[in-house]
């Protein structure tokens, strides 16, 4: 993963602080491809106008094209430079073979365990706190998935409902993303689920929701997924699964990590909110 930036510092003398830049990378190379240039100079304590000079000393038009470049040197990471096949009937065929072992329930967990892995090992508390903490802040929470992220988009609903105003996500077929968001702005934010085969739908919805001012969180695979250019914050979970489907079970536990990190800010502020659904759900005997 570092081998690639190391060859970009190779043949540029670098000064003093932007040796200690590069040095923080290295340590540090998940969270600086999320990190904006001046949340950079402050981990280092160095100046914005440092950090702008430091990239474009490597060969690059400015930070958000430097930072491009190290989300796909650490997706080449986190891929093992293999190609994923996002396409169902391609991975109905790769699959077949995971699933002619005589003890499909192992092989589940351990595929499982894996993507549970890979979420814990990709989002640290300081993210998932900055996370939350930008939908707490919100006037408006949007949350935006479609077909097979609708799932981890509904349980955000229903959690974020109950502990939140403000919540609202797009479950009319008769309201497009588009007209339902047509009132975001810099005071909200959007939090987007999206998986391969990546929704077209979703990363428009983000790019509104980026033009907009608005706060966009998203919740996906890979850090170079075509709808992260537009996120201020990440939340990376592993979707593979013994078949054809993204697996959900990953995602979900991401969904509620993040979830709980809300409440956790929250306390019990939401108290009289519960008390008066509760109310109301005990006559209908929903529990």
């Amino acid at each position: 993963m570092t081998s690639e930036f190391l060859e970009l510092c190779k043949n540029v003398k670098l000064t003093k602080s932007e040796k200690a830049m590069a040095d923080y990378i290295l340590a540090n190379f998940r969270e600086v491809c999320f990190l904006t240039s001046t949340e950079l100079a402050e981990k280092v304590g160095s100046s914005h106008s440092s950090v702008i000079r430091f990239a474009k000393d490597l060969g690059f038009s400015g930070f958000s094209a430097f930072q491009q470049e190290l989300r796909k040197q650490y997706d080449a990471y986190l891929s093992n430079h293999d190609e994923v096949l996002t396409v169902p009937v391609e991975k109905l065929g790769q699959s077949l073979a995971k699933l002619s072992t005589d003890n499909i329930s192992e092989a589940l967990l351990d595929v499982t365990r894996n993507n549970l892995h890979y979420t814990m090992l990709n989002n640290s508390n300081e993210s998932m706190e900055k996370a939350a903490k930008a939908i707490v802040d919100a006037r408006m929470k949007y949350i935006v998935g479609h077909r097979g992220c609708s799932g981890v988009a509904s349980f955000l609903q229903i959690i974020l409902r109950d502990t939140l105003p403000g919540v609202f996500a797009n479950e009319s077929n008769s309201l497009n993303a588009f007209d339902f968001l047509a009132d975001i702005s810099k005071d909200d934010v959007l939090i987007v689920v999206s998986f391969p085969r990546y929704n077209k739908q979703a990363r428009l919805s983000a790019q509104l929701a980026h033009e907009a001012g608005a706060k966009v969180i998203v919740i996906t695979d890979t850090p170079t997924a075509p709808i992260a250019e537009y996120a201020d914050h990440i939340i990376l979970t592993g979707v593979d699964s013994l078949t054809f489907f993204n697996s959900q079970i990953a995602p979900m536990f991401a969904a509620e990590l993040l979830c709980s990190y809300v409440c956790k800010i929250v306390g019990a502020e939401n108290e009289k909110r519960l008390k008066l659904v509760d109310k109301y759900t005990k006559e209908m005997e929903l529990f």
